[in-house]
């Protein structure tokens, strides 16, 4: 409707109206000369990576019909089947029923993406057990060689709470400059990623303040049950450890 210049449907539907396309080459295809029965909101033929294009739906008399799409209830989907299943073989005895799902058509278009996503995930799982393990080792390492301190500042009445910030600190002060670092990396990969669908969505600040928040918290969990564990010890073992 847009192609044609006109913004409302109601200025277009009554129209005479012909098309004319190409197949390559000089092979023009002529679809016969008819009138504008109506306009159907804009729609996806194919994938997102693509823009809409101007889409003509028409019908011709004696036409075969090569494909059917028909809606039904969810909870209907065997008796949906069997229904068409049976109206089909009673028409077309001669040619077997096939069907497709529709939902699995749009899984087979964004199967790279799909693909992409469990990559990611499986990849994202390993990095953080990786990381998180390290974290762990390098808390144990860091609180044994701080035991005696750790012992001098319980007796001189440091709280558990207290032990817990001073030995986190310097650990979280490291994840937060790795998350600076990472971010404009990350933003640059995910704007080049999203370059490839023509519809998307804009990266937000609170995309990249959730993903540090949550790398944050996992760092927290992780060296401080070590932490805890030091902290919670007899300010008298402490002060014998060599």
């Amino acid at each position: 409707m847009r192609r044609l210049n006109y913004t409302k449907p109601d200025e277009i539907v009554g129209k005479e109206f012909k098309l004319n396309f190409s197949q390559g080459g000089d092979e023009v295809i002529k679809i016969p000369r008819g009138k504008i029965i109506g306009v159907v909101k804009d729609f996806h033929l194919s994938s997102m990576k693509k823009e809409i294009e101007p889409l003509v739906l028409f019908k011709r008399e004696n036409l075969w019909l090569i494909n059917f799409v028909v809606s039904y209830h969810p909870e209907m989907q065997e008796a949906a089947i069997a229904d068409m299943s049976k109206v089909w073989n009673s028409l077309f005895p001669e040619y077997p029923f096939q069907f497709k799902y529709v939902g699995n058509m749009y899984q087979q278009v964004y199967k790279s993406e799909f693909l992409q996503a469990k990559l990611l995930s499986i990849f994202t799982v390993i990095a953080l057990f990786i990381c998180s393990i390290g974290l762990f080792g390098l808390s144990l390492i860091i609180t044994q060689h701080r035991t005696k301190e750790i012992g001098v500042r319980k007796v001189n009445g440091a709280k558990v709470s207290e032990i817990l910030a001073m030995l986190n600190k310097d650990f979280m002060k490291w994840v937060a400059i790795a998350f600076v670092v990472a971010c404009p990396f990350a933003y640059f990969a995910m704007n080049k990623w999203l370059e490839n669908f023509a519809y998307k969505i804009e990266l937000s600040w609170w995309i990249f303040a959730l993903a540090g928040l949550l790398a944050l918290g996992i760092a927290i969990l992780t060296v401080s049950f070590q932490s805890w564990k030091a902290a919670r010890r007899n300010p008298v073992e402490a002060l014998r450890y060599e």
